[in-house]
């Protein structure tokens, strides 16, 4: 499917917006320079969006409501909005400059984004001073958007959309991903666009929060860094191959590592708590030291690496004037939707701090010495997945089962059998949570318990019978051995069960009765079971972790 002809230079929309050349284009929609004839022809960017479909129009005027709230040197302005021509239209302040994906690739050989290997390279394409003075005031406007309530979450936050302008100041740009999220309701998005590398997991099931921007502002950090992509979180969640980004840039500090691997926690609540701690966190590396419990193991780094030992110069939270929340409406012009004057001045909070001791650099780490500052890396335990303990449990409880029919071929066993595996699906279920995911995830597994310990049972049972039977034929030629033998050893209940599902008699048989009844059951008992492998988790999530929320 080919993309939309790009708008000719020269075309004017909304009456007044004279179009100019192709900044950027895409699936979703493109960006052109252009300019306002109702304001002295002044430079504008105008982001036209292709699909107009209420969920679509509801997400530009979002994202252009979001723009008026904050007043910041941090956001672009937004002017109009409006349709025309059966296109979406925003129209905000031309942001000049490079974005950090474009410096990036500028600075690294043959341009080559995001493969940096490990220990073979002395320093990272970004410094670290540069990248903190960077970001920094990104992470206060957005710690200043997820107080809101509700809070606004940006969703999308990767080196392109974080422009440099010449002036040295980032701009935080694209908000059309932007989410609205409630603390006291389990919102779900439709919107589950993803950017490999940079979205959390949880952005994958649409149920992102504020510590999904988190995630994408240390996923940022890490590519600036080390010129090294981060894995998919997807790809994490089963198993973590994220490498500390001092194996990459060994000039980097141990406090910086530290907090970007916390940051970069596949579970979101194995994050800072917000924005403003992974914040404070940078610029006072002991408070980092002060909320957290784990264990570093800190790896030989080659000697003579001496940047890490230099103090960084960090910038001061910006003023962030605020406004109060406008609405976008379409068709009206740029002048009608600019705010007048702040109608307050909005403070970013201000962070504990401890003071550090005058003319004292950190200490080097000794040669393979281990460290055990509270601040460290999350190493994610990799859930254990449904189908992967369905099946081996399904496997245990159908051979089991079906032993116990061939050595005692009596009905009650047969039901014992049955409420052997009932058992089985509650413990599949629990097994699959007990580390970590959903109930759902359980309920899954106990189907696929039951799938596999139904088609495991006849296929051992019936082994089992024909090798019974292929000894008690021995030395038996007499005519008719073969069925009569058969008829001897086969079990009679079953025999019913069988004879009755063949007989042709109206509806469903009561084999089939037991099989669909016994998957519906598994579901419901692997459920069961996964809620209560989460219960578990959750407890001894609070048992260890008492301070964090």
């Amino acid at each position: 499917m080919s993309l939309p002809l790009a708008l000719a230079q020269g075309t004017v929309v909304g009456g007044h917006y004279v179009v100019g050349p192709l900044i950027n284009s895409g699936g979703f929609g493109a960006i052109y320079r252009g300019s306002d004839t109702s304001e002295n022809n002044r430079p504008c960017a105008i982001k036209e969006t292709y699909d107009i479909t209420p969920m679509a129009r509801r997400q530009g005027l979002m994202e252009a409501s979001v723009l008026f709230t904050v007043r910041s040197k941090h956001l672009p302005e937004v002017y109009d909005a409006f349709e025309s021509n059966g296109r979406f239209y925003l129209v905000m302040q031309l942001i000049e400059g490079k974005n950090l994906l474009e410096l990036l690739r500028s600075r690294v050989l043959g341009g080559r984004v995001g493969e940096q290997e490990p220990h073979q390279a002395s320093n990272g394409p970004c410094s670290e001073q540069e990248v903190v003075n960077w970001l920094l005031p990104i992470m206060d406007v957005l710690h200043e958007l997820h107080s809101r309530r509700p809070a606004i979450i940006h969703r999308d936050i990767k080196p392109g959309n974080i422009i440099l302008t010449p002036a040295q100041t980032t701009v935080l740009v694209d908000f059309g991903l932007t989410k609205l999220y409630h603390p006291d309701e389990e919102t779900q998005t439709l919107v589950k666009a993803v950017s490999a590398g940079f979205s959390p997991l949880e952005q994958y099931t649409g149920k992102t929060g504020p510590q999904s921007d988190i995630y994408s502002m240390a996923a940022t950090m890490y590519l600036l860094l080390t010129n090294r992509l981060p894995p998919p979180a997807i790809n994490r969640s089963f198993q973590d191959h994220l490498i500390p980004p001092r194996q990459l840039n060994p000039a980097l500090s141990q406090s910086l590592e530290n907090v970007l691997l916390k940051a970069l926690a596949v579970r979101a609540e194995d994050r800072f708590a917000n924005m403003a701690d992974f914040a404070s966190a940078i610029r006072d590396p002991q408070f980092a030291t002060a909320h957290s419990d784990k264990t570093l193991v800190a790896p030989a780094w080659p000697a003579g690496s001496q940047s890490s030992q230099q103090p960084l110069k960090l910038p001061a939270p910006p003023q962030a004037q605020v406004a109060k929340p406008q609405p976008a409406q379409a068709g009206q012009r740029g002048s009608q939707h600019q705010v007048q004057q702040p109608q307050r001045q909005g403070q970013p909070p201000q962070w504990p701090r401890t003071p550090q001791p005058q003319g004292r650099a950190p200490q080097a780490i000794p040669q393979g010495q281990k460290m055990q500052p509270p601040q460290a890396a999350y190493i994610p335990q990799v859930a254990p997945s449904a189908f992967g303990q369905g099946c081996l449990w399904g496997i245990i409880q159908g051979v089991l089962s079906a032993l116990l029919i061939l050595f005692y071929p009596r009905e009650e066993y047969f039901y014992l059998a049955i409420l052997m595996g009932f058992m089985f699906y509650v413990f599949s279920g629990f097994i699959t949570t007990h580390r970590g995911g959903r109930s759902l995830r359980g309920a899954w597994s106990g189907l696929w318990a039951g799938v596999t310990s139904t088609i495991t049972f006849w296929c051992v049972l019936l082994v089992g019978l024909v090798i019974q039977w292929a000894q008690h034929l021995r030395g038996s030629m007499e005519p008719g051995a073969p069925a009569r033998i058969w008829q001897e050893i086969f079990p009679e209940f079953l025999k019913r069960q069988t004879q009755a599902s063949t007989s042709g008699q109206q509806g469903a048989s009561p084999l089939l009765l037991f099989v669909v009844g016994g998957l519906i059951i598994s579901f419901v008992l692997g459920w069961i079971g996964g809620m209560l492998g989460r219960s578990q988790f959750k407890a001894r999530w609070a048992r260890l972790h008492p301070q964090q929320p």
